[in-house]
């Protein structure tokens, strides 16, 4: 069974282009990662039960709105969609990153700020399930777009799509090596099941505070993600 990839690279290289110019003080909502050493728990491997950072994330206190395509999925998937939204949201008021993602039923508008707009549709490339892009940039708000494949219809697989879409949103890559099960951005183990994971493990979220902690402040709130039970 060939590796299901829940997220195209050139998701990556189109956000790279369009924000490369970013930075945290230029009012957008997106901005590079710190960058910043702190120390990782020591179950956190990158490669093999923790994914490495991207380039990018949402800007520090960014409230980004969930939209739904309407008619695109039912009630339940919407429910199993919005368990992982939910999931995440628990898992970053940990952090001090002031991120948030809030499920709006209101009709589709990238014009009123970040957002993503999650729809059905064929992702780009062989064997992929999911596909994050960048939507639009209007007046510095940066909206994306998450097409997800007709194929995953279990509920769960939706749950676990969603979780591993948000982390690339949080500035998490992708890790197909890692196992199942331990963290968010592992590969799935086919078109319809996921990845065994429905909320950021400790290693994502480390990973997450990680990239929103700057060199002025303490890292004490990074501490304790050590104890946090999934």
């Amino acid at each position: 069974m060939p590796r299901l990839f829940a997220f195209s690279l050139a998701a990556i290289l189109c956000l790279s282009q369009s924000l490369n110019a970013t930075t945290p003080e230029d009012g957008r909502e997106f901005t590079r990662a710190a960058g910043d050493n702190v120390a990782m728990p020591k179950q956190c491997q990158p490669g093999k039960t923790s994914a490495e950072a991207l380039g990018w994330r949402w800007k520090r206190g960014t409230k980004v709105r969930i939209q739904y395509l309407q008619d695109n999925f039912t009630a339940n998937e919407v429910a199993a969609l919005s368990r992982a939204v939910n999931n995440w949201n628990a898992a970053l008021a940990e952090i001090d990153s002031g991120v948030g993602f809030i499920v709006d039923e209101g009709e589709a508008d990238n014009r009123t700020g970040p957002s993503i707009l999650v729809q059905r549709g064929e992702p780009r490339g062989r064997d992929r399930v999911g596909e994050l892009r960048l939507r639009s940039v209007f007046n510095g708000k940066v909206s994306l777009s998450l097409t997800i494949s007709p194929v995953v219809t279990d509920l769960e697989a939706l749950t676990s799509l969603m979780t591993h879409e948000i982390g690339h949103s949080l500035g998490l890559a992708d890790c197909y090596e890692c196992r199942r099960g331990t963290t968010a951005m592992a590969a799935f183990k086919s078109k319809n099941k996921g990845n065994e994971v429905f909320q950021p493990s400790d290693c994502d979220l480390h990973m997450v505070a990680a990239g929103y902690a700057i060199r002025a402040e303490p890292t004490g709130s990074l501490s304790r993600l050590d104890g946090r039970n999934d």
